[in-house]
């Protein structure tokens, strides 16, 4: 990615392979602020859809997390090949939406709930990765000022506002996503956050039959909800 490199790696102490993230060293200090936040937000959160946190060091190049490995795909990588199947994202979005209920119930709020962070086990299981700009309720967001943090396709609209995140926010962007995998297709497009955020201040929420001329009623109406201001 950006700011970090995955590396998979074996544990020794225990025998296992342990996903290892390695911050760039030429990053800038609020993002190694984030990345080490990432690592007590993500220790502090225990639930099957969430990527565990096991560890953390510190070297001379950097800060390292030591991450449960998820053996499977990216969800950015498999909607390449076309959208999903109804079961498959109805199963996602119950893996998901547990994973953020617990979240937010620990005052924790994601931020970046995106394809790339999404993560399809062998066995179908789906497990949320990255709480790398995540808020604590409790806490102070770590953003470089006039900077957008997440991917503005995913993000709400108080997000490219540049206001404050709740978890109305990561709720958002779990309906973009599985209108996505639903689909094939994202609810809204645009070169920029900006041209984004006008196409949300100015356009109708998007309606899944637009886009998927069978699709349920009932599935339309709930990511409309979901995307609504």
């Amino acid at each position: 990615g950006g700011m970090a490199s995955v590396l998979l790696c074996e544990d020794e102490r225990l025998a296992r392979q342990v996903a290892v993230k390695r911050l760039h060293a030429d990053s800038p200090v609020d993002v190694e602020q984030r990345f080490t936040r990432e690592a007590k937000l993500g220790a502090s959160l225990n639930h099957p859809n969430l990527v565990s946190v096991f560890d953390t060091a510190t070297d001379d190049e950097g800060v390292l997390i030591v991450m449960e490995y998820v053996e499977g795909e990216p969800l950015s990588r498999m909607l390449r090949r076309g959208p999903l199947r109804p079961e498959e994202v109805a199963s996602m979005v119950r893996d998901l939406g547990d994973a953020l209920d617990h979240a937010h119930s620990q005052g924790v709020i994601h931020r970046d709930v995106k394809p790339g962070n999404v993560l399809i086990r062998e066995d179908g299981v789906t497990k949320l990765a990255d709480l790398g700009i995540a808020t604590a309720s409790d806490g102070t967001r770590i953003t470089r000022s006039g900077t957008v943090l997440g991917t503005a396709a995913y993000m709400a609209p108080e997000q490219l506002d540049g206001r404050g995140a709740g978890p109305g926010a990561d709720v958002y962007a779990l309906a973009a996503i599985s209108f996505e995998a639903l689909s094939g297709k994202r609810p809204r497009e645009g070169r920029t956050p900006m041209e984004i955020a006008h196409k949300i201040a100015s356009e109708r929420v998007p309606d899944l039959r637009d886009v998927w001329a069978t699709a349920p009623k009932a599935a339309a109406r709930v990511l409309q909800r979901g995307m609504a201001r």
